[in-house]
């Protein structure tokens, strides 16, 4: 009897000591380092018109704002004209078209698991180890890592485009697997049947994806600490840490850690405070009214130090390095860290410290506590070591506001609050009354509603729901095994599946709930305006106007267009690299009227190539030389920096050459045709014609091209002119002017009439000047070009890429010491007439070695059989 009496007295002093035990286990946190269980929550980045978001509990629509959450079941519908875009933390990005309805089924770590109703969107997958599955009314799709793929559901077929990579369709009729790859033909399926496509995306929803592609390319390229400090998950939007805020070292706890402080805020801004509280799943969820707040406001903690508020960013499970601060908590997502007081008709809240726990109705990560109805009905007002920093407003202004700093209630000290307010664990009916009446707790905006989705679309919302209920968890490597088990079929290309055509189902509020029989739904085609269409598809595409064709290499978001070479419409193609011959299927623009495979720079997508545009040709000789182009509708004039055609001699312009340097092709010179010896003379402005005045005036008749000191516009020459011309010789020497008062002596008088004449007689020369160069222009459009490509591939050809580059180098370096000797030498004085003569004897005989020279090189390639000109 002593051993039972002993055993029981035994069992009675542990029953004793378990229940606190047991009883305090429901108010602790669970394990910090256990993640498995936490909820992913994506992000709306941006939103373009009417996004209406589907409330299970009011079984109503909702508008939903950027910086609004998207995650567990989540069911969205696009008015007509909206777009949206949305990240998921695990590497999903996502954008949705206009007339599109789409709900998230399952977030995790490495499954993105998405149906897509009715409606256009493109998926990206950017996780190095998930998958995403895209589930439709005939069927799902698998993407792997990745690829990048558009969606288009319709009414009565549907048609993935694979952009990037290969994804896999599944069709729901004949349960088979269909591989489709960027470059291959699409794939167009209904409920029965499964064929290829044409391929083409809607350029408008196209270009908008581009302009996005843009924006982010942008965006990801500001590089900071911000990268430093945050989780991976996060790193895209440290460009908005970077814009609004600062790092520094923080003394918090006892140490210094690194923190976020923001800057561009109003003193004594709080967090929590410029925004909104909505109901969110049971909870209140923060939707901020800053470019920082969703990350800031969602991850991480808020803790006060010093004279101000920093952000501690969350520590990730895994680092290489650790470099985040020691405070914080894992990578989860939260409505909103914050804890609730309330007295008689007011409402506050309080910033959490990162060591303090978060009371809501899901386990959303580390150091929170799940509510089950009213399980925990006390909490300690001491516990919160931010309660004098409350935020605290009116019931009546809780729900309808956008911003409470307008409403918020001041001159409350911490002593009131702990003297007059109580603390509770979440928001509900005993805080707030008739609080499950207040219909506005689902709002994310106060923008008033007009339109709704008619109630014909909620059937697939509940189907979905009763779906992600009863899955259990999913992996990436269950669903691949899933795929890979199904037989495989090829495509075959049938003709009889219509092109996705899509009903908007967007009315009017008051015919939200009629039957569907007595409202009209308009439907239209998925692809409103045609875009690029992918390479390799049996059938040839047809020529549109305005019509951009897919590249034949796979689409990547924010590379530029290349264009399909085989039509001539000025289509933009991306040249080739220098010392590489072309291959077939290179981003090479053939010119349709030789076979040469000249290089042409691109236009615009649309834009027929145009005279004046980059490349312009000169087909009189074998030279190939650039010229530069002239504006569309406007006629070369003289002075333009072109080279002219040396077969012409009227008024080239040649670039001076140094003493004793033989004249080169292309030297910016202009040659007085009526003289032989190459004096210099300054050129007069493209399209104006010389006018009395002008800072040089020329003497015709003489052959010397001597300078005389201009007269002013409009002026007849006086006696008293600084210049005075001796008419009796043809010399137009300078003459000294005399003194006023002193007779003019023999030997230095003016003669105004012949001066006119010399500028009526270089007018006429000049026009004729520029009636040739243009008609000689008109002429030089065709043949050239071809023998400057070959020359030019072929010498490249023939170089190694390290003797490319050492010859553009030497080229460089012989540039700037031609400029610097240029400047050193601009004060010396012109040729002499000996000098003159012996470089035009040297130029011409350089000229037809040049000739000559080549002459034999192109006979050698005709012999030889020139690779280019066959392709």
């Amino acid at each position: 009897m002593g051993k039972m009496s002993r055993l029981l007295l035994l069992t009675f002093i542990l029953c004793i000591m378990a229940a606190p035990l047991a009883s305090a286990r429901s108010q602790e946190p669970a394990n910090d380092g256990d993640e498995n269980d936490t909820v992913l929550v994506g992000r709306i980045s941006h939103v373009e018109g009417e996004l209406m978001r589907y409330v299970p509990e009011e079984k109503d629509w909702v508008a939903t704002v950027k910086d609004a959450p998207f995650g567990l079941n989540d069911a969205l519908y696009s008015d007509e004209n909206a777009k949206a875009e949305f990240i998921m933390p695990n590497g999903t990005w996502i954008r949705i078209d206009g007339d599109t309805q789409i709900q998230l089924i399952a977030l995790q770590e490495e499954v993105t698991e998405i149906d897509v109703a009715t409606g256009i969107a493109r998926f990206y997958n950017k996780s190095p180890n998930s998958i995403i599955k895209v589930t439709t009314p005939f069927g799902y799709v698998a993407a792997p890592v990745g690829s990048t793929f558009d969606l288009y559901v319709g009414d009565n077929s549907v048609e993935v485009i694979p952009l990037k990579g290969t994804v896999d369709f599944i069709h729901e009729g004949d349960e088979a697997r269909y591989d489709v790859s960027a470059g291959a033909p699409s794939l167009i399926a209904d409920s029965r049947d499964v064929s290829s496509g044409e391929g083409t995306v809607d350029g408008d929803w196209d270009d908008w994806n581009q302009q996005r592609d843009d924006i982010w390319n942008k965006r990801i390229a500001v590089k900071g600490d911000s990268v430093r400090y945050l989780p991976e998950g996060l790193r895209d939007e440290a460009y908005e840490l970077e814009d609004n805020g600062t790092w520094e070292k923080v003394y918090y706890d006892g140490g210094y850690h690194t923190f976020w402080r923001p800057t561009r805020v109003a003193v004594g801004w709080t967090p929590f405070s410029a925004g909104r509280w909505t109901v969110y799943y049971g909870d209140n969820c923060w939707i901020p009214d800053e470019p920082f707040g969703y990350v800031t406001h969602h991850y991480g903690n808020w803790v006060y130090a010093g004279t101000g508020w920093y952000w501690a960013p969350p520590v990730s499970r895994v680092r290489v390095v650790n470099v985040a601060p020691a405070v914080g908590i894992g990578f989860s997502w939260y409505p909103g860290r914050v804890g609730w007081i309330h007295a008689d008709t007011h409402i506050g809240w309080v910033p959490l410290a990162p060591t303090e726990v978060y009371y809501g109705h899901r386990r959303w990560g580390p150091r929170s506590i799940v509510v089950n109805d009213i399980n925990i009905t006390t909490v300690n007002i001491n516990r919160f070591r931010y309660i004098d920093r409350a935020v605290v407003v009116n019931h009546r202004d809780f729900y309808r506001v956008n911003d409470y700093r307008n409403v918020r209630i001041t001159n409350i000290n911490k002593t009131t609050i702990i003297n007059n307010y109580r603390p509770a664990p979440v928001v509900n009916q005993r805080i707030i009354n008739n609080y499950t009446s207040i219909k506005e707790r689902y709002n994310f905006t106060n923008t008033q509603v007009t339109r709704k989705p008619h109630q014909t679309v909620i059937g697939r919302i509940e189907r979905n729901q009763r779906i992600a209920q009863q899955a259990t968890r999913v992996n990436a490597r269950a669903i691949e095994r899933d795929v890979e088990r199904i037989r495989p079929r090829k495509v075959q290309q049938s003709g009889q599946i219509q092109p996705p055509r899509v009903s908007n189902r967007f009315v009017n509020v008051d015919s939200v709930n009629k039957p569907s029989s007595e409202v009209r739904f308009e439907q239209r085609e998925l692809k409103r305006k045609q875009g690029l269409q992918r390479q390799g598809t049996d059938s040839q595409p047809q020529d549109l106007e305005g019509m951009r064709r897919r590249p034949a290499r796979e689409l990547h978001p924010g590379d530029n267009e290349q264009i399909n070479p085989s039509t001539a419409e000025g289509r933009r193609i991306r040249p080739t690299k220098p010392g590489r011959e072309l291959q077939q299927g290179d981003n090479e623009q053939i010119n349709p009227s030789t076979a040469e495979g000249r290089r042409i720079r691109p236009t615009k997508p649309g834009r027929e190539l145009q005279q004046g545009d980059n490349e312009q040709i000169n087909p009189s000789t074998a030279e190939g030389r650039r010229i530069r182009p002239t504006k569309p509708g406007r006629e070369l004039q003289q002075g333009d920096n072109e080279q002219i055609n040396p077969s012409t001699a009227e008024g080239r312009r040649i670039r001076p050459t140094k003493p004793g340097r033989e004249l080169q092709q292309g030297d910016n010179e202009q040659i007085n045709s009526s003289n032989t010896e190459g004096r210099r003379i300054r050129p007069t402005k493209p399209g104006r014609e010389l006018q009395q005045g002008d800072n040089e005036q020329i003497n015709s008749s003489n052959t010397e091209g001597r300078r005389i000191r201009p007269t002013k516009p409009g002026r007849e020459l006086q006696q008293e002119d600084n210049e005075q011309i001796n008419p009796s010789t043809a010399e137009g020497r300078r003459i000294r002017p005399t003194k006023p008062g002193r007779e003019l002596q023999q030997g230095n008088t003016g003669s105004e009439d012949s001066s006119l004449n010399d500028l009526r007689t270089f007018k006429k020369q000049r026009d004729r000047q520029q009636a040739t160069l243009t008609d000689e222009l008109d002429r030089q459009n065709s043949t050239v070009q071809a023998e400057r490509q070959n020359r030019r591939l072929e010498r490249m050809n023939r170089q190694s890429p390290d003797s490319v580059q050492s010859f553009q180098s030497n080229q460089e370096r012989r540039n700037q010491r031609r400029i610097q000797e240029q400047n050193g030498n601009s004060g010396n004085q012109a040729l002499s007439d000996m000098q003159q003569r012996r470089y035009q004897r040297n130029t011409e005989e350089i000229q037809e070695r040049k000739r000559n020279k080549q002459k034999t090189q192109q006979e050698q390639l005709d012999a030889q059989g020139n690779p280019f000109t066959s392709r």
